[in-house]
Formats: C-alpha cells, sequence, structure tokens
C-alpha cells in the first residue's frame, strides 16, 4: 500500500507503446503490431493508446455515463443512484440506504464494489478507511492504466439502489452496428471456482450459440433466449452510435431492462480467445483506417 505508484498518462507515448508491448506478448503469446493491427485484441490497444474520443471519457466515469444514458434513452434505464462522494471526507456509510450498492466510479472487474443487503452488518469504521485510503486514488484505479480514455476522469464514489442482478448480457458493437453477444452467469452464485471463472457464452444476434470461448474461462451452449434481445440491440446501435467498438452491458431485474455500463476494451484486449481465428475474424469488423483518418488523432502524431 506504501509502494509510490508511476502516473502511467504522464509516460512519453513511446515509453507506454514499449511497456504495453511487453503485457502484449506475455499475456497472449504473440507479437503486438501497432503499426497494422489485424487482431481485435491488438486494435483494442491501438484504441487505448492513440484515439480520443470525448464521448469515451464521459461514458468511462459510470456517474456521467448515467446522465448519457437519460439523454439517449430517458428514464427508468439504469440504477437509481442515491448519493456522489467526490472527496474522501465526503463518505458516510452511516447515512446509506438499507440495503444499496456501493462503487467507484472507475473501476470494473468487481473491484471496488460494496453490496449492501443488510447494513446492520458492516463495520463502518473499517470500510469508510477503505474506500477513502483507495477508492479516491487514481494512482490504484482505471485512471491509472494504458487507456487514454480515463486519464480525464474524476475519481468519485457513489451509491445507488440495490438489485438482484440476474444473468449478464453484453452487446459487442463495431461501428455502431451489434455484432454478437455474450452472456456472463453464475458471477453471483455461491460456490463458483474464482481461479476458472464464471461461464461466459457468445451467441450470435439471432441467438445462435457461437463455439469459441475466453482462454480458460467456462462456457455454455443452452442459455435461454433473453426476453429482451431485440430491445437490446436497438438500444445498442443507438447507443453505440458514431464510436468504433463498445459492448453495451445489460442485466434484466423483475422482468425490466437496464443499460448496466460501457466497456471499450474487453479484459483490456489482454485475453485470448480461443480458437485464435475469433480474434482475427473480430479485426476484420473494426476499421482501425477509417477511425484514424476521422477528426481525431492520427497514429503518426507523436505528440499524444
Amino acid at each position: 500500500m506504501n509502494k509510490i505508484l508511476d502516473d502511467i498518462s504522464k509516460w512519453p507515448i513511446e515509453k507506454r507503446e514499449e511497456f504495453l508491448k511487453k503485457v502484449f506478448e506475455e499475456k497472449m503469446g504473440r507479437t503486438l503490431n501497432l503499426e497494422e493491427p489485424k487482431s481485435f485484441s491488438e486494435m483494442i490497444q491501438w484504441i487505448k493508446l492513440y484515439y480520443h474520443e470525448p464521448l469515451m471519457g464521459r461514458c468511462a466515469d459510470k456517474v456521467l455515463f448515467k446522465k448519457f444514458i437519460r439523454e439517449k434513452l430517458g428514464e427508468g434505464y439504469t440504477a437509481k443512484t442515491y448519493e456522489v462522494w467526490e472527496k474522501p471526507e465526503e463518505v458516510d456509510l452511516r447515512n446509506i440506504p438499507e440495503q444499496c450498492a456501493v462503487k467507484s466510479n472507475c473501476s470494473s472487474d468487481g473491484n471496488n464494489i460494496l453490496l449492501v443487503a443488510d447494513k446492520s452488518k458492516i463495520d463502518f469504521n473499517k470500510t469508510e478507511k477503505e474506500i477513502k485510503e483507495n477508492w479516491f486514488d487514481r494512482l490504484k484505479l482505471h485512471t491509472n492504466s494504458f487507456a487514454n480514455y480515463y486519464y480525464g476522469v474524476q475519481p468519485k464514489v457513489y451509491v445507488e439502489e440495490y438489485l438482484e442482478e440476474a444473468d449478464d448480457y453484453d452487446v459487442l458493437c463495431f461501428h455502431g452496428k451489434p455484432k454478437f453477444v455474450y452472456v456472463k452467469t453464475e458471477h453471483f452464485e455461491d460456490g463458483i471456482n474464482r481461479e476458472v471463472g464464471y461461464p461466459m457464452s457468445f451467441y450470435t444476434t439471432e441467438w445462435e450459440y457461437i463455439n469459441a470461448r475466453y482462454k480458460g474461462i467456462p462456457t455454455k451452449a443452452d442459455i435461454k433466449k433473453p426476453a429482451h434481445l431485440s430491445k437490446m440491440l436497438e438500444i445498442s446501435s443507438k447507443l453505440s452510435e458514431g464510436l468504433p467498438f463498445v459492448r453495451v452491458d445489460f442485466f434484466e431485474n423483475a422482468g425490466k431492462l437496464y443499460v448496466a455500463e460501457f466497456s471499450f476494451a474487453p479484459w483490456a484486449g489482454l485475453r485470448a480467445y480461443e480458437p485464435e481465428a475469433m480474434d482475427y475474424e473480430m479485426g476484420k469488423w473494426l476499421d482501425i483506417v477509417h477511425t484514424a483518418k476521422a477528426e481525431y488523432v492520427k497514429r503518426q502524431d507523436r505528440s499524444v
């Protein structure tokens, strides 16, 4: 905890490139090609390093993201927010609802989330200390990553309504077009082997099982088609307009559809696919040339 963390956002682009190439080779088992990326995973690294879109920074902030969803879809598509704390000294768990969820606005993968099913069971002093010391420290959050769209995000902690989430349905959209869905199941159930992970299963937009997976992650071929699939695809198309890639995450609660969050780099683009050919097929859907020639930063601009 006392280790001084380096601020990646202050690194020159050459240092970020060099370090990310080492990480990519370690995680993916192959060389990262940033000059002419071909696979989806390579293109995600390119986007993290070079692509600048203000909307991505806004939606990477899970507090501002909810405002964006209200603007695009209207009320009722996200969990209700009770409180937003912008500074550590504002944190007060004693005044939160009896049931709620406390979350960081710039974390993911289940980190910095407190699900409060019964407030009376909280160790207030210990939990508040953890939140104040770590959940606002930008060097310990995604604000200190290789994804440049996090660099302008102000760390916050927010309190939202407690919802018994079921399966997650994540729609992967390329240039505003939903291409396929993956479903996360059993991740809130007891007894799941956390080292192996909970099942993540790929399906087409017509709900046909795709025989592929993230390396080492279980998958299921018999998941029932969600009741709101057509609505998810419609909403995803609307929300992803103007973005080269985004994963739009949904969940259903009590028969109602909610938008959970955006992901611009699932698994940080550092989880291998089985078969590897899927990574390259997905790369065909993401037009980096078109992206680079848009009104945003170009690859040749070494001043990023």
